[in-house]
């Protein structure tokens, strides 16, 4: 999340940082146009961005059969909303499965406990994300609820208490929004659904995990080994 100071689970790949940026820069080079990009993506994207689209679709995979919508708490660019969103679309649809996306669009605030977040890092431009889904036609599987995680949610589920969920995906990082999501959310959540998380276990986002300590204390804390973020899962039971 834009660390300022990294020490730890930081810079366990720190050593591809340098040749991976190296190697963007001459691929900016090498006249590829914008379709290039698009139809021919993973001849682009690292195998870090690749794995964590992949980690979504298993988990996924995992919720299929389980009644209900799939949420992300927490949206930037879209990666997750939007690419879970075709992922329904190709594995649902025929389903009522929609896909919710929840963010304020200020970006990420900064507090005592996450010094090493910048603040307002994580911003983007909601006009800009929703043309962005319209131009794909996207618009009847995902909902954009502009609102603070923090303090606007529990209104937002009153408004809409029958809804109930398969897969939420929090990416947040910060303890207050976490805890709010895990108040919110956890009661929604179909049983044999899955709560996904970005940075537990991680230095730049320790409230995220004080979050789940306390609120979930007895449940199992999952990951897939093979995976380097989302760094963790619970099933419902």
């Amino acid at each position: 999340m834009n660390p300022i100071n990294q020490k730890y689970e930081s810079m366990k790949f720190d050593s591809r940082r340098k040749s991976y940026y190296k190697g963007l820069k001459a691929m900016q080079n090498l006249g590829y146009v914008f379709d290039d990009y698009i139809h021919h993506f993973p001849s682009f994207a690292g195998h870090m961005t690749i794995a964590r689209f992949l980690g979504l679709y298993e988990l996924y995979k995992m919720s299929l059969g389980v009644a209900g919508h799939i949420a992300e708490a927490g949206i930037h660019k879209g990666f997750g909303t939007i690419g879970l969103a075709k992922i329904v679309k190709i594995f649902e649809p025929e389903s009522l499965t929609l896909v919710h996306g929840f963010d304020w669009f200020l970006g990420m605030d900064s507090t005592n406990e996450e010094p090493n977040i910048l603040k307002g890092s994580y911003k983007e431009d909601y006009k800009r994300l929703m043309k962005l889904i319209n131009a794909q036609q996207l618009g009847n599987i995902i909902h954009i609820h502009k609102l603070d995680l923090k303090t606007e949610l529990g209104t937002f589920f009153k408004t809409n208490s029958y809804l109930q969920f398969k897969l939420v995906i929090i990416d947040a990082g910060q303890y207050d929004i976490v805890a709010s999501c895990l108040r919110n959310f956890w009661e929604r959540i179909t049983p044999g659904g899955i709560l996904v998380f970005d940075s537990f276990n991680h230095e730049i986002s320790p409230g995220e995990t004080r979050a789940i300590k306390e609120l979930l204390p007895n449940s199992k804390i999952r990951t897939l080994p093979w995976l380097w973020t989302p760094t963790a899962f619970v099933v419902k039971e």
